[in-house]
């Protein structure tokens, strides 16, 4: 038996609750900022719609190790999870927990795993979007924080293991 198994048999044989995302995590908007105060050499990233950043900035409005979903764009619903300070801009929901008892990782892998639920629920046909709506109606697994932990971790480890093979895939390649 796993020790994944082991905790999920001791701390909850029954299963788990089920919580509205929006009862747990507080899920806000981020700043607009104007294209042309980016630079390409600035410290901080601006995350904005999509899946990398728009560009860089001098100053941050979020901290290190912070869940972002693109709002609005054709990759609103991307679920990000930035381990450095950044700008938040206008089209990016940052996602927080709103109490020790959820783990911020856990999360992040709770919504990675739904994104293409997020994502199907754009709206809109020429610049999509997505309802803060959508996020807030998530219902969330809260297992207690060892087990939440413990998946942690696995998947970290997992997740560590595909960036290798990712680069040495790229490595190979370039040969």
């Amino acid at each position: 038996m796993s020790r994944l198994e082991e905790l999920l048999q001791t701390l909850c044989p029954d299963g788990v609750e089920l919580i509205p995302l929006c009862d747990v995590a507080s899920i806000d908007k981020g700043e607009q900022l104007n294209l042309t105060k980016m630079t390409a050499n600035a410290p901080y990233p601006v995350m904005n719609g999509g899946i990398k950043p728009s560009g860089f900035y001098e100053k941050y409005n979020t901290t290190e190790n912070t869940i972002a979903i693109s709002q609005g764009g054709a990759s609103a619903g991307f679920v990000n999870f930035v381990n450095t300070k950044f700008w938040a801009g206008a089209h990016c929901y940052i996602v927080r927990p709103k109490t020790p008892a959820i783990n911020n990782k856990y999360l992040y892998y709770f919504l990675k795993n739904s994104e293409s639920e997020i994502q199907n629920s754009k709206y809109g046909a020429g610049i999509p979007g997505l309802n803060k709506s959508t996020l807030d109606r998530l219902n969330l697994p809260i297992p207690p924080l060892p087990v939440q932990e413990e998946i942690v971790r696995i998947l970290d480890t997992f997740s560590g293991a595909v960036t290798e093979l990712e680069a040495e895939q790229a490595a190979r390649v370039r040969q």
